[in-house]
């Protein structure tokens, strides 16, 4: 099973940036979808993803404030999607290491990468054309959205699709 740990987000971010994607070229992330991943856990066992239940229900943080800081696009040669930039603060990196500490603690084998928190907004197929890069083109930089607390912690299975990826909650856990 292809697994990821992830932060909720409130409602008010949730409609600010379905606000954001209006009009955005490529496949739109749903609503439902939309959240910030904190460790990525790849193809485990259902074993392993008990243990990471069993690890993460022992994190005990408060819910870490989100704040959208601009919207930019992940991109080698050609842009693979668009995703709002979230501000990196000591309480969401002190969450992020306290989820990957749970998780490498259950046998989880975590890449490591730069902590880059985002949301991703729309993701694109192999090509790009002129128009939706000029519509994407006006769609990058600095943005405002509100601050808000995160709306949850959430162990997810994500299930590869040919019309995108589909996400499902396996266990949620409170904030204290």
């Amino acid at each position: 099973m292809r697994g990821f740990v992830a932060l909720g987000l409130s409602e008010g971010m949730l409609d600010a940036l379905e606000v954001l994607q209006e009009g955005m070229p490529g496949r739109v992330v749903p609503r439902a979808y939309l959240h910030l991943t904190l460790a990525f856990l790849g193809e485990v066992s259902g074993t392993v993803v008990e243990r990471v239940h069993e690890g993460l229900e022992g994190v005990r943080l408060e819910a870490p404030r989100l704040r959208v800081t601009g919207v930019d696009m992940l991109s080698g040669r050609k842009p693979r999607l668009c995703f709002a930039a979230v501000e990196v603060t000591p309480e969401l990196v002190a969450l992020r290491y306290a989820v990957r500490g749970a998780c490498r603690g259950a046998g989880v084998d975590l890449a490591r990468e730069r902590f880059r928190p985002h949301v991703t907004l729309s993701r694109f197929g192999r090509e790009i054309g002129p128009r939706d890069a000029a519509v994407l083109a006006g769609r990058l930089g600095v943005v405002s959205i509100a601050e808000a607390r995160a709306a949850g912690l959430g162990l997810y299975r994500s299930l590869l699709r040919p019309e995108g990826p589909r996400y499902d909650m396996l266990a949620g856990y409170d904030f204290d």
